[in-house]
């Protein structure tokens, strides 16, 4: 608005010409507390704002030439404000300052203003924003009034709270010091006096004529306050200029009558009469006067501001009025003759003995005969004073001390017989009547002003009942608020006597002076049957009301009330229907403000005061229940006006009684059928298909639709009103009956569709009669989880009544342009505008409600449904009217209504039938912004603000963002913004579109919004946490959806220390000073679910960097780079630093203690019973209240817990239990019975108590019943579904629904009935549950806290293996290491609550899976640091929750909780085992570490035993107990624990399980572990794994020979696929293997012959295809194909073919069953094996030798940890051999090589032919190579037992069998493995020298050696046989490599034994080398 100058033309005016726009300041005074003082910054308004409330609207300056000239410049100076001139603006101001005759600097305020708030453009000026502009003035003069106004308001009520001390109350008075009294007495006559402009139109003089009104009666307004509450003292001479004003506003005189040109400004003009004639009374202050007089004060000793010269001018001027000319001078002439009467009533008449001969009656004559007193009562009977914002209390308080001071003064009593009296009446009863505050003043004693009126009173109540009617009428009027109700019933409860008329004879007058008389016989009241005056009762003669009759006051006291029950009771017989409405008007009204009247009435049953009634008859007695004579008044009521009216009276009697006795209430009602409802048939038998009707059997009849129209057309739409309003009652209660749904469906498809149609007397009640319909509507729906008869036929109406949803439609679908209008129609006043927006609001609750809570899964999609997501539902489709809705800023609750339901509908499944872009939505681009700048005026927070509206507008947000994130994306961007840029861009060439620029491109950003909350953390999360909770939950939102929303969440972290904001809730809740704790009571669990969002975010913010890196990575793979990379550049720095500054937080997180405060904050966990006892505490009022109502004692709750209750009881009596507690009672005495049973519960309610106090039951019968009640879910009904979705990652969270259950335990009415001793069983279990709530959020809030911590974890912990920037930021050790200890003793505690029953019960269990998990992820984290007593911890922990978690039943939280635990103890067992086997362990403490990790590791067994049998678990289990096998060097240790506990049988039979290959070879690793031990290979055999294994092995073949083509197809086919391939084959051998070695020597014959049999016989292909060697490669290109075939190869099949040569070497030492069963096969594998052992050898690679061709085998990487060893460096480093040869092998699978980028970071290299010679070596190359030479060693060792058995054969027959001896290696494939192992021994013990060789690689030379010694051994044997002797130049190279060797090992102690024995074989294959000293 105002901005800074750009232009050097400026000029500077008055700078009280400048104001504050005061729409906002009087909303912040409105809202302002009464009770405090006001904030600091509305203390500064008020004294920079002090002369605008004192000049009020006289601040408004007329036009003046300077103002006029600095328009002319291009910018104004108005004190510290400037204004850049615009001239479309001026020439509009200019106009309006000639219009309004308004300052013309002040006129283009206003213009600018005025665009400003309707969101219009230069562009826009014409005459209807004109209209607007003037609008906006006449708004910011009467907002200026009413600021005003609302400080002497605010100053009177605060001054009255704290004695003066407010600002507001210092400025109110400093304005009436500064002369306040005086400017409103100006400005009104300045405005009486106003003139028509004759420049204005006749729409304008319209909108004057009524504004200015408006403001005539502000300044009045204020007036009145200024003197009623005394802050000035009216004098003489301003009372006289204002009885003169009046006097010319009566006559006609001012120009004010002119105005009266519509409707509304007539009823101003009467406002303003009314409120001047008020002014003019109260400055009379006749409350002094009656105060003086009662005080016995003189005139001039009281406090009368007039002096007698003064009230005879006054005098003058009152004389001069005529009351026959204006009748609106009558109510003065009559106050001033009160006024004076009073005064002459003063004592000491004769000191002012002028004043008495002021003839007063002759003022009260003119007056009465005027009528003037019946103006007072149409005052009252207006809507004047009803309906205006001013001071409405003060007003009557005026008028009564008025009617007071006229009844004391003219001593009016019954004597008045004229019709003056009844009018008396009336008026007081108009102005007690809906003030509580003036009802309370008269029935207080002390009120002086009342005294007149309590005579009047007591005088009606002396003819009570024989004058009933005005006494009732009165008392009705004053009971208005709970204690001047109870008032009234002690009044007439406690009547003394009653008057009747009787006949006077000469024998009745017992005392003629004192006018007594006695009645000799007894005298039935007349008028009331069955009430009679006893004979020789005495009685007093009031007077006679003819010669013979006379009113006689008789001495019998009885109740009033009593006597107006019976008049009700005997309705029929009366033929006054007035009297019948004033009683049940009173009955009425008295059980509307009071709980205790309604008590007392309905103990009107027992007679009133324990006495019965005598009917004249003493053997006859009658009974009085108030709710069977309503019943039976409502039923014999006839469709008329005065029926209309009675009925509604009874039924809001009924509805109140309805909340005292639920029960009675209900049971009368249903026999009564007051409504005559068709209960011909019972409407639940039938068919789902006839219901949407509502007809047939649920007819009411016409009477009651008759009724209602009646009373809209005729009344004031009360009875609709009561007849909703009782519907509703009844849904509370729970009664399910054909009248109940008989109303719900007339309420709904009768009242609801129907009633928009309906003529209405009160035009205003068509708006109560939609929100009361529409408040039925949302009970229905909400009751249909408790009244599940009821519901199913409502649900079924409320969607597919289409007659309902056009209804709502209606209602609903409007625009917040459509609403804006009405405030400038005509057609529609504020009242009507009021009632239009609750009705919007309440219907938009009833959809989302309908939305919500109806199921989706109903058959087809409902009518419902398919209207509200239409696009063509008239009158607009309901999300368009939503979406518009949320922009009407009038009234919070539509936005609020608007937002849930945009919330709801974007949640709901069905959206997805409907496409939600803005196309679908009908939204154009305009309406978007609209929308958009809506939600950012919400979340700025703008005053007047509103939490609730802000939590549901983020609670929007979060829904769009993930259901609908095409319509959020859209809303989010702004096209104006961009559009704006071009424009200015271009306006340096076009000035005037710049203008239009700086008005319509200014649009508010979302997200700058969104972060503008988030700065605020700090204050929110000590004051609204809520709001924080759903900001970050929208956060967290967007980061979920991040392919959607890239560009934003880019924005968004760009700000400003944005990490920093979001984690603030972290560093609060993780400090010393914000512990969560601080947060009060139920707002503990905020603090949680902030730092579930937080971590959440964090997360999901770290996934997305890493696919965007890894994304980036990809693309510059592919993509060529750019000729000029600056732009990449730039994105990638951005990108780093954005990154880089969340590294930085979690960095600092990670170097301080924050990290181990965070888990321990997660991790916590305390069971609290508070569940379990609420539970027992519902048993214990269950208990009592079955015993209360066996007793028929219903008390006042309703009717469905009554019948839970009873249903339970019934049940509970059933039990054996309790039949065994009858006959132990009985045998003690007690008689059999319904008392007996009473007893027992009674005792059990004590037992129960006991249990609840902490005292176990002893009893085994009481206890099994108290268990029987534990198990019944009492509970259960009252359980409903959380409905925030914030804690996104953990289930459903179900509370207990206390609102709902306090309802029907009607608590608050205890204290006045029997169960008044139960009232504290009932409060405790109310607050239990409350209790047991708040302990579940924050339960569910931890564990959400707790998952989003671990994601995080987990997501860091994979960055940091992804990225190597990140290992700095590894969690220390030190944090992990105190954090597995504080886990584990969380976990510990957590399993120590579990018991037995809590079984059922998930949450516990979730937090235990959430901690395991935790827990597992710290000690992979340190697991190469784990000490030992963590590991014990860990383990014990662990095992002590899996043996409990065994004895439970098994559900899918219970077996995910045991797989953490079992991987849990995976992890620590592997590390004790890798400890002890690295051989790390040293000192006492680390072995007796080692000891208790080994004794818990074998605690476990049994249990991990046990887990085996649950499928689940098998495999974790399994493979769990082979690594704690593992680990103990001797089996001695375990194998009796195995033995005992193992299922080994059920082991065996999961062999043959081929749905889960993994079980398989998981079985056989541990079979194989089993059979290394001798008793283990027994208990093997005795299981029958020789049968198993050979049908497991039967899959290989299927009916016929294993091919090797089908063998390297079905291999070749498993080695490409990405999934582990199962070694089932070669695992089966090894266990097969490892069986024979245990068994060794004791073997025999015949399994020895079985596995030949079954493997080297019937799977000979299959041991063919493992043994076959691929071909070398060649030049030639004629057999690539087929060798390409072969030389692809798994590590898997290496390993295969490992197992299958162990199997043959061992099978092959036996040689009688070898010779018998494999003779003809022999010569077959020998070959096989040379073949596989000449490919071996001829990797013959020196280092520095480039292999030409193609590789000689492919190794591609295909598992997991294979493609991990693929990444990692190699550990042996050897450049000879198969190390050099398998790198050029071991490449990516040329097939998955675009994929590459998915499973490795790695960067491939082209793997063209030229490039393939220089791959690189790796770990898994090293692993190939070392497989390839553990072959070529079983190779050897089958070969050297093949030889030795011919050698030893020899041996025998003395000479050697050529023909028969196997064969043989050539020397050449021997020396290319003696030349391998040699070089690459040689090169290893090189390299390291000086150091100790690794654990592998010491390995790895003692294997070549040994490979050497047997190559050497077999060169040998073909030495020996075939007599070929060395060539030379071998022996030569030989020699050289074997120094070169033994200087290498020197130091290498390891080799020492080894060299020895090669040494030997080496002097027997070449004896010559002997003689060199240097081998030898």
């Amino acid at each position: 608005m105002a901005t800074l100058s750009t232009s050097n033309s400026t000029k500077s005016v008055d700078a009280s010409l400048w104001w504050e726009p005061f729409n906002g300041f009087l909303t912040e005074l409105e809202n302002a507390s009464v009770s405090s003082e006001l904030p600091q910054s509305l203390e500064k308004k008020l004294k920079d704002n002090h002369d605008w409330f004192l000049g009020t609207t006289s601040k408004f300056r007329p036009p003046n030439s300077k103002s006029r000239e600095a328009l002319d410049s291009t910018c104004v100076k108005i004190g510290l404000q400037e204004l850049n001139i615009q001239p479309r603006l001026k020439d509009a101001a200019l106009m309006i300052s000639s219009t309004l005759c308004l300052d013309e600097v002040q006129s283009y305020i206003i213009v600018q203003r005025s665009l400003e708030h309707n969101d219009a453009a230069v562009s826009d000026v014409n005459t209807n924003i004109l209209n607007l502009v003037v609008l906006e003035y006449y708004s910011e003069r009467q907002c200026l009034l009413k600021c005003t106004r609302q400080i002497l308001m605010h100053a009177l009520y605060f001054g009255s709270e704290s004695g003066g001390g407010s600002s507001v109350l210092k400025e109110a008075h400093q304005l009436i010091s500064d002369g306040l009294e005086f400017k409103l007495l100006s400005i009104f006559q300045d405005l009486l006096s106003s003139n028509y402009p004759e420049q204005m139109d006749v729409d304008l003089y319209t909108l004057w004529a009524e504004e200015t009104l408006v403001e005539d009666n502000l300044v009045l307004d204020i007036l009145f306050l200024v003197y009623y509450e005394s802050l000035c003292t009216c004098d003489a001479k301003c009372w006289k200029r204002l009885c003169t004003i009046y006097e010319g506003l009566v006559t006609g005189s001012y120009n004010f009558q002119k105005l009266a040109i519509s409707p509304d400004a007539i009823l101003a003009i009467y406002h303003a009469k009314v409120q001047l004639l008020l002014i003019l009374i109260v400055s009379l202050n006749l409350e002094n006067l009656l105060q003086m007089i009662h005080d016995n004060v003189p005139f001039r000793q009281g406090s009368i501001s007039f002096s007698e010269m003064d009230i005879q001018q006054m005098d003058e001027i009152i004389s001069s009025l005529n009351a026959f000319a204006a009748k609106e001078a009558g109510p003065l002439i009559l106050a001033w003759a009160v006024f004076l009467c009073l005064i002459s009533s003063l004592p000491g008449k004769e000191e002012n003995s002028l004043l008495t001969k002021i003839d007063h009656m002759g003022y009260v004559r003119q007056a009465f005969e005027a009528s003037s007193l019946a103006y007072f009562l149409e005052i009252l009977q207006s809507d004047t004073l009803n309906f205006s914002d001013g001071h409405l209390a003060g007003c009557r308080s005026v008028l009564r001390t008025f009617i007071s001071a006229f009844i004391a003064s003219y001593e009016i009593n019954l004597q008045f017989e004229d019709d003056n009296l009844k009018l008396i009446l009336d008026i007081l009863c108009k102005i007690y009547r809906g003030e509580e505050s003036l009802c309370i003043q008269f029935w207080d004693k002390e009120s002086f002003i009342d005294g007149p009126v309590r005579c009047l009173l007591c005088n009606l109540e002396g003819e009570f009942p024989f004058r009933i009617t005005q006494l009732v009428n009165l008392l009705s009027a004053l009971c208005e608020g709970a204690w001047p109700s109870e008032c009234v019933f002690n009044f007439l409860d406690k009547s003394v006597g009653l008057s009747t008329p009787i006949e006077l004879s000469s024998d009745s007058v017992v005392d003629a002076a004192s006018n007594f008389v006695e009645t000799r016989f007894p005298l039935p009241v007349a008028g009331v049957e069955g009430l009679v005056i006893p004979s020789k009762s005495r009685g007093q003669v009031l007077r006679m009301i003819d010669e013979n009759c006379a009113l006689v006051r008789w001495e019998y006291p009885e109740s009033g009330v009593l006597v107006l029950l019976l008049r009700l009771a005997q309705q029929l017989y009366l033929q006054n229907p007035e009297e019948l409405i004033v009683i049940l008007d009173l009955l009425s009204r008295l059980v509307t403000f009071s709980t205790a009247v309604r008590y007392s009435l309905t103990d009107a049953w027992s007679s009133f005061h324990d006495k019965e009634l005598s009917m004249g008859n003493q053997d006859k007695y009658m009974r009085v229940d108030v709710v069977e004579i309503v019943c039976s008044l409502v039923k014999n009521l006839s469709p008329s006006v005065n029926g209309a009216v009675m009925m509604s009276m009874c039924v809001n009697i009924l509805t109140k009684m309805f909340i005292c006795l639920p029960s009675h209430v209900a049971t009368v009602f249903t026999k009564g059928n007051i409504f005559d409802v068709d209960l011909r048939t019972n409407p639940f038998d039938m068919g789902s298909n006839g219901l949407s009707s509502g007809s047939g059997s649920w007819l009411l009849s016409g009477r009651l639709a008759k009724m209602l129209l009646i009373d809209c057309e005729q009344s004031d739409c009360s009875m609709t009103l009561a007849v909703l309003d009782f519907t509703k009652s009844l849904l509370e209660t729970g009664l399910e009956t054909d009248t109940v749904l008989a109303l719900i469906i007339f309420s709904l498809q009768y009242v609801l569709v129907n009633h928009e149609f309906w003529k209405y007397k009160v035009k205003r009640a068509r708006w109560k009669v939609t929100m009361k319909v529409l408040e039925v509507m949302k009970k229905c729906i909400s009751s249909i989880s408790c009244c599940p008869k009821l519901g199913e036929i409502v649900c079924h109406i409320m969607l597919f009544d289409s007659s309902i949803h056009s209804t709502l439609f209606r209602i609903v679908c409007t625009t917040a342009t459509s609403l804006e209008k009405l405030y400038v129609s005509r057609l529609f006043d504020t009242l009507d505008i009021e009632g239009l927006q609750q009705a919007i609001s309440c219907g938009l609750d009833v959809l989302v409600s309908m939305i919500s809570t109806f199921s989706k899964d109903s058959p087809g999609l409902p009518i419902f449904h398919q209207a509200i997501f239409s696009p063509m539902t008239k009158p607009i489709p309901v999300i368009t009217a939503a979406i518009s809705l949320i922009s009407y800023f009038p009234d919070p609750k539509i936005q609020i209504g608007a937002a849930r339901l945009l919330s709801a509908l974007f949640v709901e499944d069905f959206s997805q039938s409907y496409t939600y872009s803005n196309a679908s939505l009908g939204l154009d681009d305009k309406q978007v912004a609209t929308f958009r700048k809506s939600i950012c005026n919400i979340l700025s927070e703008q005053p007047p603000c509103n939490d609730d509206l802000i939590i549901a507008t983020l609670k929007l947000l979060t829904s769009a963002a993930r259901n609908q994130p095409a319509f959020l994306t859209a809303v989010i961007s702004s096209k104006e913004n961009l559009n704006a840029q071009v424009l200015n861009a271009d306006s340096e060439h076009e000035p005037n579109k710049s203008e239009n620029v700086s008005l319509d491109s200014k649009e508010e950003s979302l997200l700058n919004a969104v972060l503008r909350c988030l700065k605020k953390s700090e204050d929110l999360f000590h004051s609204v946490p809520s709001m924080l909770v759903c900001l970050l939950n929208f956060l967290r939102a967007l980061w979920q959806g991040a392919p959607q929303f890239m560009k934003t969440l880019e924005q968004l972290k760009v700000s400003e220390n944005f990490w920093g904001q979001v984690s603030y809730s972290v560093l609060l809740i993780t400090s010393n000073k914000g512990k969560l704790e601080e947060l009060a009571g139920k707002e503990l669990h905020y603090g949680y679910q902030l730092l579930s969002n937080v971590l959440d975010i964090l997360g999901y913010e770290i996934f997305l960097q890493k696919k965007l890196m890894h994304a980036q990575m990809v693309v510059n793979q592919i993509s060529k780079p750019p000729i000029n990379g600056a732009e990449n550049t730039v994105d990638s720095k951005c990108t780093e630093s954005k990154s880089n500054s969340l590294k930085e937080m979690i960095s600092t997180w990670f170097k301080s203690s924050l990290l181990g405060d965070l888990i321990k904050a997660c991790v916590s966990w305390e069971y609290d019973t508070s569940s379990q006892r609420a539970k027992v505490a519902a048993i214990l009022f269950a208990v009592q209240a079955m015993v209360k109502l066996r007793s028929r004692d219903s008390g006042s709750l309703s009717v469905s817990l009554i019948e839970r209750i009873v249903t339970l009881s019934q049940k509970l009596c059933k039990l054996p239990a309790f039949t065994e507690l009858l006959t132990q009672y009985t045998q003690c005495g007690y008689s059999v019975g319904e008392e007996l049973e009473t007893l027992i519960l009674s005792d059990l309610s004590y037992h129960v108590q006991g249990e609840l106090e902490g005292r176990q039951i002893d009893n085994r019968p009481f206890k099994e019943l108290f268990q029987f009640l534990l198990d019944s879910k009492f509970l259960d009904a009252y359980n409903h579904k959380q409905d925030d979705d914030v804690l996104a990652n953990v289930k459903s969270i179900y509370l207990y629904d206390t609102v709902r259950l306090r309802a029907d335990l009607g608590l608050e009415m205890w204290d006045r009935l029997t169960w008044k001793e139960s009232k504290e069983v009932a409060q405790t279990m109310l607050l239990c549950l409350q209790d047991a709530n708040l302990r579940m959020l924050q339960s569910n809030s931890k564990l959400s806290a707790l998952r989003g911590l671990i994601m995080l974890l987990y997501m860091h912990e994979d960055n940091l293996k992804k990225d190597e920037d990140l290992t700095a930021l590894k969690i220390p050790d030190e944090v992990v290491s105190s954090s597995i200890n504080h886990t584990c003793q969380c976990l510990h505690g957590t399993l120590e609550s579990l018991t037995p029953a809590l079984v059922d019960s998930e949450d516990v269990l979730d937090i235990l899976t959430a901690q395991a998990e935790l827990l597992l992820f710290l000690v992979r984290s340190i697991s190469n640091n784990l000490s030992q007593p963590d590991c014990v911890l860990i383990l014990k922990t662990s095992g002590y929750g899996l043996k409990l978690l065994c004895s439970y039943k098994p559900s899918l939280v219970v077996r995910t909780a045991k797989k953490f635990l079992l991987m849990l103890i995976v992890s620590s067992v592997e590390f004790s085992s890798m400890d002890l086997c690295s051989g790390i362990v040293s000192g006492t403490e680390s072995v007796e570490g080692s000891t208790e990790i080994s004794n818990s590791c074998l605690g476990l067994l049994p249990i991990l035993c046990n887990c085996i049998q649950d499928p689940e678990q098998y495999t974790l289990s399994l493979a769990t107990i082979d690594l704690i096998l593992k680990g103990f060097s001797s089996p001695a240790t375990w194998f009796a624990v195995i033995q005992k506990h193992l299922p080994l049988q059920h082991l065996v039979q999961k062999l043959h399980d081929r749905t889960l290959p993994s079980n398989v070879s998981v079985t056989l690793k541990f079979l194989l572990n089993l059979a290394r031990v001798r008793h283990g290979a027994d208990m093997l055999l005795n299981a029958g794994i020789l049968a198993s294994i050979k049908v497991l092995f039967s899959d290989f073949s299927e009916g016929g020979p294993f091919s090797v083509i089908q063998s390297e197809r079905i291999f070749s086919s498993q080695s490409d696929k990405s999934e582990k391939p199962e070694p089932v084959w070669g695992l089966g051998l090894a266990v097969l293997t490892a069986l024979i070695q245990s068994l060794g020597e004791s073997s025999s014959a015949s399994i020895i012959d079985h596995l030949m049999t079954c493997i080297l016989v019937e799977k000979a292909p299959l041991v063919s295809y493992y043994l076959s060697a691929p071909d070398f490669p060649t030049e030639g290109h004629e057999n690539k194909r087929a060798r390409a075939l072969k030389s692809n190869i798994s590590l898997s099949e290496l390993k295969e073919t490992q197992n299958t040569l162990a199997l043959i070497c061992v099978l092959a030492k036996h040689r009688s069953s070898w010779k018998k069963i494999l003779q003809n096969m022999e010569s077959q594998l020998r070959e096989k094996s040379i073949h596989l052992l000449a490919f071996i050898s001829r990797a013959t690679q020196r280092p520095g030798e480039s292999f030409r061709g193609e590789a000689p085998l492919l190794c591609h990487p295909v598992l997991k940890e294979e493609f991990e060893w693929y990444k990692k460096q190699p550990f042996i480093n050897s450049r000879n051999g198969w190390f050099a040869l398998s790198a050029l092998g071991c490449k990516l699978n040329p097939k998955f090589a675009h994929l590459s980028s998915r499973t490795t970071a790695l960067t491939l290299k082209d793997q063209s032919k030229d490039s393939a010679n220089v791959s690189p070596q790796t770990h898994l190359s090293d692993l190939i190579a070392i497989e390839m030479y553990k072959i070529a060693f079983l190779l050897l060792n089958f070969l050297c037992t093949q030889a030795e058995s011919a050698a030893r054969k020899a041996e025998e027959i003395g000479f050697v069998d050529l023909a028969h001896f196997p064969e043989l290696p050539m020397p050449d494939i021997l020396h290319g493995l003696q030349d391998q192992g040699i070089a690459i021994i040689t090169e290893l013990c090189e390299a390291d020298k000086m150091k100790q060789l690794a654990p592998e690689k010491q390995q790895l030379c003692l294997l070549l050696l040994q490979v050497t010694v047997m190559a050497l051994y077999l060169e040998f044997c073909v030495i020996q046989i075939c007599g070929i002797r060395p060539v030379s130049g071998h022996v030569e190279t030989f020699s050289k490599e074997l120094r070169l060797l033994v200087r290498a090992t020197e130091g290498h102690v390891f080799l020492k034994e080894p060299l020895k024995t090669l040494k030997q074989i080496v002097s027997f294959v070449y004896p010559e080398l002997t003689q060199q000293e240097a081998l030898f």
